[in-house]
């Protein structure tokens, strides 16, 4: 202990003399926070039904609504952050979100055995774990066949349903579902590349987002390196090669469904859209988007999280800088006097 005292004496010197610092950047000192901000959801773990560890995120807002969030193919747990650039929104709409994650991404080990059928049970169990009886569910693009299964498994829990660019059973022509997985894998090189994986055109709307691209690219990251699987292309293969089951029956899910497509989407193209509406038992509202692609699920989240909060039967649009919730019949009249769809952000 002496000898450790004069070094701290010369620490407290060396400060004491040291330079006066800059002038303070606020007037006065902060009211200091009593806890830690938010940095987004943690990777939780749970032991599933078949043995296998379960990962899932989950917001946690107590007495929230409930939603389940399907990403699109190749996502881990954590790709719902990449929604939360309407995190505002989210929260004052009262929304808690949870997400399970596939076979073989991010933190999940691969197991070629893997099902459809053995996803919906894993759900279950994280929702069980939560004590969450009822729920919201939403899909995005690869995400569709994944929320057929869980409606089939479990309609009576569903609140209502949203399908935003989903893939149902009608496929992209380029897809050959003979090819084996071995094969798939083979030509699965953006994989190893996550700036290749989410590139996004110069034309996108993601492109008005502020770190939309960097949170993109650490999605891919996220899902195809962090647990040291090194660009393993062989989970996405066998995720394709999924998508070419027949989809369970989903008639008696009753919940309200919505279908979000963009009209010039060459990857899940509308007719999906009309399989949902088609097949599933409940009431459906079509949200239909000419001349957009496959980043409607991104250009119109702030619709869909409307919707999902009970706003479903009002169109978000932008009038003369100010967001307002119109009536469906009056959205066209809106846009001819120069109104836009969504938060004004968008324009």
């Amino acid at each position: 202990m002496k000898a450790f005292l004069p070094a701290i004496s010369a620490a407290i010197v060396i400060a004491m003399s040291a330079p006066a610092l800059a002038a303070s950047t606020v007037a006065k000192a902060p009211v200091f926070q009593t806890r830690f901000d938010d940095v987004g959801p943690a990777v939780q773990t749970l032991g599933g039904p078949h043995g296998r560890a379960i990962h899932y995120i989950d917001t946690g807002e107590a007495g929230w609504r409930p939603v389940l969030f399907i990403g699109g193919t190749g996502t881990s747990a954590r790709a719902f952050l990449m929604t939360e650039y309407l995190q505002t929104l989210r929260r004052q709409l009262h929304l808690r979100f949870i997400s399970v994650e596939r076979n073989g991404f991010g933190d999940t080990v691969y197991d070629p055995n893997w099902s459809y059928a053995d996803y919906a049970d894993e759900v279950a169990a994280v929702l069980d774990r939560l004590a969450l009886p009822r729920f919201a569910m939403i899909a995005i693009s690869g995400g569709g066949p994944y929320a057929a299964h869980i409606a089939a498994q479990m309609p009576e829990r569903l609140l209502s349903i949203h399908m935003m660019a989903a893939l149902a059973e009608t496929r992209n022509s380029a897809m050959d579902c003979s090819v084996p997985i071995e094969t798939l894998a083979a030509g699965a090189s953006a994989v190893a590349n996550p700036q290749a994986w989410w590139h996004m055109p110069d034309s996108s709307p993601t492109k008005r987002i502020p770190g939309f691209a960097d949170r993109s690219y650490d999605e891919g990251a996220r899902a195809f390196f962090i647990r040291g699987q090194k660009g393993d292309p062989t989970p996405e293969a066998a995720e394709m090669k999924r998508y070419c089951a027949a989809l369970p029956d989903v008639s008696k899910a009753k919940a309200p469904l919505f279908t979000y497509y963009g009209a010039a989407d060459p990857l899940v193209v509308p007719a999906n859209g009309a399989w949902w509406r088609a097949h599933f038992g409940g009431p459906n509202t079509e949200r239909a988007y000419p001349g957009e692609g496959h980043d409607t699920q991104y250009r119109h989240w702030d619709q869909a999280l409307l919707d999902m909060a009970g706003f479903g039967d009002r169109v978000l649009v932008c009038t003369d800088g100010t967001a307002h919730l119109a009536k469906p019949g009056d959205v066209a009249a809106l846009q001819a006097r120069g109104a836009t769809l969504g938060i004004c952000a968008w324009r």
